[in-house]
């Protein structure tokens, strides 16, 4: 599930989402795609688990994709 590695704290970045445990902002990683950089490359600039960051790319697919056949 992306929340287990995303957090939204009002009291963190005014409400930001970020990387959990950490104050990292989840659009950062967007930014860095968008501009044609690589995940490598946003794991290479920030301090973060390269597991989380898998991680919610991961379950970010997955709520976007099943398993399961539609008839039709």
């Amino acid at each position: 599930m992306v929340n287990d590695y995303i957090e939204v704290n009002p009291k963190k970045l005014g409400g930001t989402p970020v990387f959990r445990g950490t104050r990292i902002p989840v659009r950062i990683l967007f930014d860095y795609l968008d501009e044609g950089g690589t995940v490598n490359t946003f794991l290479d600039q920030y301090d973060i688990d390269p597991d989380l960051v898998h991680g919610f790319l991961g379950a970010l697919r997955d709520s976007f994709t099943s398993d399961r056949t539609v008839e039709a």
